[in-house]
């Protein structure tokens, strides 16, 4: 055999190698993608730990809206802070239902999920709408407009008024009217001592 052929012999085995090496590259970097693609399993799973981590408080479904407004606030932070991603907000919160309302999502999950864009804020609105009935909405309303300091500190009269705040949000829509609706509930010689300064803030 010439150099020649012998030459061309071997560079066309090399060729076919390369080709080889090429398509072999590819399937490694496609079943590398499709891994990535994959990994949500991976992904809930470190969310699952982040949450579990923190050791959230349960929520049982009492007709108690301190506890329902309480559960709901330490999950929204939570979430903030370990960056959960939203497809995953509803699954997560829903794993720290237990007794009556674990009960109910039981029941209501398939029909609610039926909405592709149901997501936590829906999930909240769904919460508060079956444990938050409209007759306690009202009496803690009522409660937070008559609110009066009356023998109560300064500081007491002041959490108490943060405490029943959340539950009349429309009353008090700015910054303005809380101050002015916590400055109302003052004593007289309170009020007195302001001299009629206007506050822009609660603070």
């Amino acid at each position: 055999m010439s150099l020649k052929l012998k030459n061309k012999k071997v560079g066309s085995n090399m060729g076919k190698v390369l080709k080889k090496l090429t398509h072999l590259a590819e399937n490694i970097t496609q079943v590398a993608n499709q891994g990535k693609g994959s990994g949500n399993g991976d992904t809930f799973g470190e969310v699952f730990k982040g949450v579990a981590a923190a050791k959230p408080p349960f929520f049982l479904g009492k007709e108690d809206p301190a506890s329902l407004e309480n559960w709901i606030r330490e999950f929204d932070k939570l979430f903030d802070a370990i960056k959960c991603p939203d497809d995953m907000k509803v699954s997560n919160g829903a794993y720290y239902l237990k007794e009556e309302v674990d009960l109910w999502w039981t029941q209501k999950k398939e029909e609610l999920m039926k909405d592709p864009n149901f997501g936590w804020e829906d999930f909240k609105v769904a919460l508060r709408k079956k444990f938050y009935p409209d007759h306690l909405r009202k009496q803690n309303c009522m409660e937070f407009t008559n609110l009066r300091m009356g023998t109560m500190t300064v500081s007491e009269y002041y959490s108490k008024f943060i405490e029943l705040m959340r539950f009349a949000p429309e009353v008090v829509q700015t910054e303005a009217i809380k101050a002015q609706r916590l400055e109302q509930g003052l004593t007289w010689n309170l009020q007195g001592k302001l001299g009629g300064a206007t506050f822009e803030s609660l603070d």
